[in-house]
Formats: C-alpha cells, structure tokens, sequence
C-alpha cells in the first residue's frame, strides 16, 4: 500500500529527515489528508495536456497527487530547506514533469514564466501569507492562466464571494470580482494541516474574465490600447479611495 506524502506520519517522517522547521513568517501549513488532495485535484478539472502553476509546493504533497494528470507542473517555492526535501523525493521527475522555480512568488513575472512553459491553469494549497495579493497578481499579469482551483483561508473566500453591503464586503473584493467570477467548492477543517493553523480553509474555483472586452465595455475605450493595464490600475486605486470612506457618500 502507497504511503503518501500527503499522510501525516509520511509528512512528520520527511520534516524530521531533513530538519526542517516550519515557519510562520511564510505562511506554511502542510496538508496532510490524502482525501482532500485528491478532492482538490478532482475540483480543479485538469487534463493530461494542462501545464499547471502550484505555487508553494512544498514537500509535494498535492504535487505528487496531480502529477500523473497533467502534462507537467510548474512549482514555485521560496523556502530552501522546503526545496532540498522536493528535488530529493522527486528526483526522477525534475526536469522532465516538473520544474522548480525557488523564488519569491510575489516577486515573479507570471507573463514571463507563462509563455516560457506555457502555462494554462493553477492549482495550490496557497501560503496563507500570500493567497490575497497573490490571486490579484496573477489575474492582473497573465491572461493564458485561464482559471485556478485554490485552497485559501476561509475568511478571504468569504470576501471573494461576499454581496454588496455585507460585512465581508471590501476593495479586495470588487477588485477580484472586476477580473474573475468565484466560486467556494468546499471547506477545509484547520484539523487537515500541518501545523493546524488558526482559521479553516476552503477551496475555490476561479474563473478569469475577459479583461479586454471588460476593458471595452467598461471604459468605453480600444480593447487593444496598451494603456489597458495602467487603466486598470488607476480604476483599482479609485475603488481603495471609495472604501477608506465607509461612511461617506460617494458623490462627495
């Protein structure tokens, strides 16, 4: 019977091995149920010819489960010791199913590392430190990664999917909602992780907008202009100005 790493005995059994400390500064809580990846995975819809985005791979744990469904996985992990563990336990498939970017996952230009493998889709157990800005990064910055299948904490999925004057309701979530449609595929209890973090997670399926016609529609303004992203940005900047004045009217 296959232990995988997924397994809490086979996740503590490699963090032992090779020493390493989890840190909080990173964000990193491991899953270790199986079930769950495989749940992740069934929800993402991938297909043998995908090229799919995983940033924060980790020891691999839902790596190894997507592995044999798609044409390749491109991970991203800033940890080094996290990276040591990765290249050791998959070493037959670096280079040749999998490529390993250790660096930064805000700091990367998704447009740049897209085109070079041809990325189409993202599938991650997202650090907690990161998921917000970084599902707006990449909406922002690369069109080809036409949707996403992510496990994020549970509170930022309720501003992704919040109405208009609820508690939840934000910048961050007109902002995501200008670029993508969401949707919450299932919780995940705080109890399926390694260290079991303070808040329960969910997984959501993101479904990217067409900027272009968006842009078309919304400005009324060439949807080829290359001005599209720098209105965008301005666009953004308005809306984090409306909601520094929660209780002012917006006409003044």
């Amino acid at each position: 019977m296959d232990i995988y790493i997924s397994s809490p005995a086979r996740a503590a059994q490699i963090l032992n091995q090779y020493g390493i400390k989890l840190k909080k500064s990173f964000g990193q809580n491991f899953l270790i149920d199986t079930n769950i990846a495989r749940k992740i995975v069934l929800y993402s819809n991938i297909k043998p010819q995908d090229v799919v985005l995983e940033v924060g791979s980790g020891i691999g744990s839902l790596t190894e489960i997507m592995l044999p469904c798609v044409k390749k996985v491109i991970c991203v992990e800033i940890d080094k010791f996290l990276s040591v563990a990765f290249k050791d336990i998959f070493e037959h498939e670096i280079g040749r199913k999998i490529e390993l970017i250790e660096k930064d996952a805000l700091r990367l230009d998704y447009g740049e590392i897209s085109k070079k493998y041809r990325i189409n889709k993202m599938v991650s157990n997202l650090p907690y430190k990161i998921a917000a800005p970084l599902i707006l990064k990449i909406l922002l910055e690369e069109e080809s990664i036409e949707s996403f299948c992510v496990t994020i904490q549970k509170d930022i999925a309720d501003r992704l999917i919040s109405q208009t004057g609820s508690k939840n309701y934000s910048s961050y979530t007109v902002k995501a909602n200008f670029l993508a449609s969401f949707k919450i595929c299932f919780p995940i209890s705080r109890s399926c992780f390694m260290p079991k973090p303070l808040v329960d997670s969910a997984v959501v399926r993101v479904k990217r907008k067409d900027i272009k016609n968006i842009f078309k529609d919304f400005f009324c303004a060439d949807a080829n202009s290359s001005g599209t992203k720098d209105a965008i940005t301005d666009f953004f900047g308005f809306i984090d100005g409306c909601f520094l004045h929660r209780r002012k009217k917006l006409v003044n």
